[in-house]
Formats: C-alpha cells, structure tokens, sequence
C-alpha cells in the first residue's frame, strides 16, 4: 500500500514533511513507520499531528478525518511550498489499509488512486488447519491478561510440518509465565485441538 502510495504520488517517504500515522495501538504505528521507512522518533517529523487517535477521539469518532484535516492544515499553513503530508489508516488485525498522500501545490500529473489488493491476494499464504491433533512449532504468541495484570490466556499461531497454519490457546499458569519471561518462536508444541503445550 505504502509502495502504491508513493509511486502514485511520484515522491519517496523522505519527500514526505507532515505525517499522522493511524495510531489504534502503538504497534500499528510501529508497523507502519518501519514498513514506510518512517522514523517514528525523528522529532523534527513527529509520526502524528493529531496527537494519536486517543487525543483525538476513537475510531467511532473517525480520526483518519481529523488526521487528513490536521495534514491540510500544515500543508496550507506552508503557503504553496512543495511541501507532501502523509496519512494512513487501517483496520481489522492491521491487515486492511489506506494511504493518501497530499500536497500543498496541484500534482503535476493530476489525482491518482491505486488499489493494490490484487497484487496482495498473489502473495503466497498458508493454509489454516483447525482441530489440529499433533506437533506443530510456535511461529508467534501473545499472553492476554486480567484487570489485576496477571497472565490469563495464551494464544499461539503454529506451523505445521507441512506448512499449514494453525492457532491454539492454553490458560495453564505454568505455560503462560514461560510465555512473558522466554521467547517460545521455533519451540515445538503438542496441538490438542485449540489447546496447546510445549514439548
């Protein structure tokens, strides 16, 4: 998407002078800065001029508005000179995009819209097995936890042997404080349907 973006826009990330980064969770801006080639600490190019989509309301309040707003602001605020903003948003798991570039002067080209979707679901993907029994190796995992803070469930995406996908969940005390202390990617599990342990 960020690719589509700047092609479309016939300018790089650098080019890019105001930037409002869809901020749902600080992973999501993670993600993005690095997959643009954005330096989310760069304080002389802040990764947001609303203030992060907690100042400025939720997603039922459409930030990405606010974001395109703010953008527009600067780039008038600069007077016609030259200068790109650079807005994003998502949705779902980080997994639906959108971009637009904007500029304080006509694109010499006029407007562009791209959609990159088909070149996407080209990618190569893996197969999801459900009700696995057997070994698979833990590819990522994330613990959840309770109001008091005390790990509560584990869920984990396996690899199959075979290269099939597929997710299992444990609640075991022991497991889950080996999930926040240790990395567990490339351990093998025992897969008992959605539950899961380590070999």
């Amino acid at each position: 998407c960020g690719r589509s973006v700047f092609e479309a826009a016939g300018i790089g990330a650098d080019d890019v002078a105001y930037v409002d980064l869809y901020s749902c969770f600080p992973a999501a801006v993670q993600i993005a800065a690095a997959e643009l080639g954005i330096d989310a600490w760069d304080a002389s190019r802040v990764p947001t001029l609303t203030g992060g989509l907690t100042f400025g309301g939720g997603p039922g309040n459409n930030s990405s508005t606010h974001a395109i707003a703010q953008v527009v602001a600067a780039l008038r605020a600069d007077g016609g000179s030259g200068a790109f903003g650079l807005v994003t948003a998502l949705g779902w798991y980080v997994t639906k995009h959108s971009m637009g570039v904007y500029g304080s002067t006509p694109p010499p080209n006029g407007f562009h819209w791209a959609s990159p979707q088909a070149e996407v679901d080209a990618l190569p993907r893996r197969r999801v097995v459900a009700d696995h029994q057997g070994p698979a190796t833990v590819e990522a995992y994330t613990v959840l936890h309770d109001r008091d803070g005390a790990p509560s469930q584990g869920v984990a995406a396996l690899v199959l042997a075979d290269g099939r996908r597929t997710w299992a969940n444990t609640a075991d005390a022991d497991l889950l404080t080996v999930m926040v202390t240790d990395d567990l990617c490339d351990r093998v599990a025992a897969v008992a349907g959605d539950t899961f342990t380590l070999t």
